[in-house]
């Protein structure tokens, strides 16, 4: 594959997010970035994909997206605050009443007016052209994260994405990197569901504090305007 349709869109969260770590239990941690599971689900919020056909559309979606991402300013120290969460218990969803759901002091930490650089790419530029004039004019109102965190999305660039070989990576990067004079942080991200519950997760990746990041030797990437990027695969599939 040597060629993909593609956009960037600019997600600025004016406000605060929180990226919950699903293994975080006794204190609510946050991921420093969007996963891409999250990104599936603003596209299909976009998209204003009703309920019952919500699980075939985002297995589409992670089967034709290819992805990567970064802030677009440092990120900085998580704040934290005190949040009384509500329990969840096991009781039949008829039979639920307020007193269902004790609520618990927990810490909890949040970004505050974070923003990011969304790199979205598919081999069919119908898909793409869909999925920005969504991303344009939404459905439904964004959030990204926690249902009360509004996010403003600009679709950037649209065009051509070239395959090409770089040692300037404007996104996360697989792999563990070192850059110069400052701090890279090595993740793993929720990439996709398989099933309905089970989380698929990116190999190790790089997040440096400052783009691009500069490597050792050049590798594979996708240029998108001025900005070169790997990409994130799926599956190989089509829309159900």
């Amino acid at each position: 594959m040597s060629e993909l349709y593609g956009c960037i869109a600019d997600l600025e969260m004016p406000y605060f997010a929180c990226f919950r770590k699903p293994a975080s239990t006794s204190v609510i941690l946050t991921y420093p970035v969007p996963p891409f599971t999250t990104i599936i689900g603003l596209i299909a919020n976009a998209l204003g994909v009703p309920r019952p056909a919500y699980t075939p559309m985002i297995s589409w979606l992670q089967e034709t997206l290819r992805l990567n991402l970064r802030p677009l300013k440092p990120l900085g120290r998580p704040n934290r605050e005190l949040a009384k969460i509500l329990k969840l218990v096991g009781e039949p969803r008829e039979e639920r009443k307020p007193t269902s759901f004790p609520s618990s002091p927990m810490h909890k930490y949040f970004l505050a007016r974070a923003s990011y650089r969304v790199y979205l790419a598919a081999s069919d530029p119908d898909e793409i052209d869909e999925i920005a004039a969504a991303l344009r004019r939404p459905a439904r109102p964004l959030y990204l994260g926690q249902s009360d965190d509004l996010v403003i999305v600009t679709v950037s660039w649209q065009g051509e994405a070239f395959e090409v070989e770089s040692d300037r990576a404007w996104g996360l990067v697989p792999g563990v990197h070192e850059a110069e004079g400052q701090r890279v942080e090595v993740l793993k991200l929720p990439l996709a569901f398989e099933g309905e519950r089970t989380l698929k997760y990116t190999p190790v990746v790089s997040l440096p504090e400052r783009f691009p990041l500069k490597l050792k030797e050049p590798i594979v990437m996708w240029h998108f305007g001025e900005e070169t990027v790997p990409l994130f695969p799926f599956e190989e599939g089509g829309r159900e």
